[in-house]
């Protein structure tokens, strides 16, 4: 039951509604609604127009009694079915088709006998050693190892060619320090009676690793600098050999260090009878003429 004033639903026959107390035998009965007029004259249905009704079904009385319908689902088929393919049966396989022949057997070769006096000759060997040596035995020589070979050692009055290249080699370093110096004034914007401004350290040390890259670079490349290839000089390793990187590395850092107290590093080189200095020494290295 819907109450008419809150329109509460209750399923429970009551006289008042539950929500809001309204009293239902106070509510009047409900208004039967306006039957429905047409607003024309009716019209007739035209020929070809079709009715709007379903029409029943005809069935055929005779259809209906034998229990079939009038349907073209149901109806029978004017043309009999054709019959299913028949799949041949499976004949024998190829391997049995094929005629099995038996393998034939090799042809047997006799060996004709031999006589009584082919049988007493042996048949000669494949390879046989000569009962005679081919080449005399000579005396056996050990093997002996070739003696090293030792750069020439520039005695005498050889220190000159070598003094005249330390003196070249001294002036190109001199020339391209001086010039760095320069060029460092010029970026910093401080004049040359000024060169105290500028730290010491930084650019001591960057000028000993030019000094180094030079002796090193030249050295273990063609074992000459540009002093050594006017005076026709050459460091050389043991055995005439080319000087490896490394002992390039230390044999420039030796000679950098002995040459920077006005060269009194290098006093050995003239007391030494080989005419190597300490550097030499430490590299492993002696200077000749060049090849």
């Amino acid at each position: 039951m819907r109450c008419p004033k809150c329109s509460y639903l209750s399923y429970d026959d009551v006289e008042r509604c539950r929500n809001c107390g309204y009293d239902f035998s106070l509510a009047t009965a409900p208004r039967e609604a306006d039957p429905v007029t047409p607003e024309g004259p009716p019209r007739a249905t035209r020929a070809w127009e079709p009715s709007r009704r379903r029409r029943p079904l005809a069935l055929d009385p005779s259809a209906a009694a034998d229990g079939a319908l009038d349907l073209p689902l149901f109806e029978e088929p004017t043309m009999p079915e054709p019959p299913p393919v028949g799949i041949p049966p499976a004949g024998p396989p190829l391997a049995v088709r094929r005629k099995l022949e038996p393998p034939r057997t090799p042809p047997r070769v006799e060996t004709p006998p031999l006589d009584d006096d082919d049988a007493d000759v042996a048949a000669p060997p494949a390879f046989a050693w000569p009962d005679e040596p081919t080449i005399d035995a000579g005396p056996v020589v050990a093997d002996e190892a070739p003696a090293p070979r030792i750069a020439p050692v520039v005695q005498g009055d050889g220190l000159g060619p070598r003094m005249r290249a330390g003196a070249i080699d001294a002036a190109i370093l001199v020339a391209i320090d001086v010039l760095v110096v320069w060029l460092t004034l010029r970026v910093a914007g401080v004049g040359v009676d000024e060169w105290r401004l500028i730290p010491l350290v930084p650019l001591v040390g960057f000028l000993f690793l030019l000094d180094v890259a030079y002796q090193v670079t030249f050295v273990a490349a063609s074992g000459q600098t540009i002093g050594k290839m006017l005076t026709h000089l050459r460091v050389t390793y043991h055995d005439d050999a080319r000087v490896p990187f490394g002992h390039a590395v230390v044999r420039g850092v030796a000679l950098v260090l002995c040459a920077a107290p006005v060269g009194l590093g290098l006093l050995p080189l003239f007391l030494d009878p080989e005419r190597r200095g300490a550097h030499d020494r430490l590299a492993g290295t002696r200077v000749g003429p060049a090849a």
